[in-house]
């Protein structure tokens, strides 16, 4: 997979995570996505002004560092990016597939259709299983289905 596909899957990965704080305990899918989500807003203009305000007091003879600050800054969402985009395609742990298929057989229960995951299932299909989850369930409902 190349740079920028990581970045789009990320990107997707991003979209597809549920925003739910009861998970952030679980995973650091929802920290992450926080702070790269944030870094996309404020990063650029912060790099902007670093930028403006290092050579007004530095001077065009440290442009050197200057760029490589800026570009520094500029690269931190691309570093969360990336890192949703791996995170996306890592074949998830056998015993959070159980706790996927767990969760899949008790929205069964409740009459919802879910596909099951299958033993390949990656962290993205977790994600959009998780998302399905929370949009069905209200907190208490989750509660009740997270302690069984």
């Amino acid at each position: 997979m190349t740079f920028f596909e990581t970045l789009r899957c990320g990107n997707h990965y991003m979209k597809q995570w549920p925003r739910a704080v009861q998970l952030a305990p679980l995973f650091p899918e929802y920290r992450v996505i926080k702070a790269t989500e944030l870094a996309i807003r404020v990063m650029p203009p912060v790099a902007v002004f670093c930028l403006w305000f290092q050579l007004q007091w530095l001077g065009p003879e440290s442009l050197p560092q200057i760029v490589a600050s800026t570009l520094f800054l500029l690269s931190l969402p691309l570093q969360g990016l990336y890192w949703l985009g791996w995170r996306s395609q890592q074949l998830l742990p056998r015993q959070l597939v159980a706790w996927c298929d767990d969760l899949r057989s008790r929205m069964l229960e409740a009459g919802e259709q879910i596909a099951p995951l299958g033993a390949r299932a990656r962290y993205l299909n977790m994600a959009q299983l998780l998302r399905r989850v929370f949009n069905k369930l209200d907190n208490g409902e989750w509660h009740r289905l997270d302690r069984h």
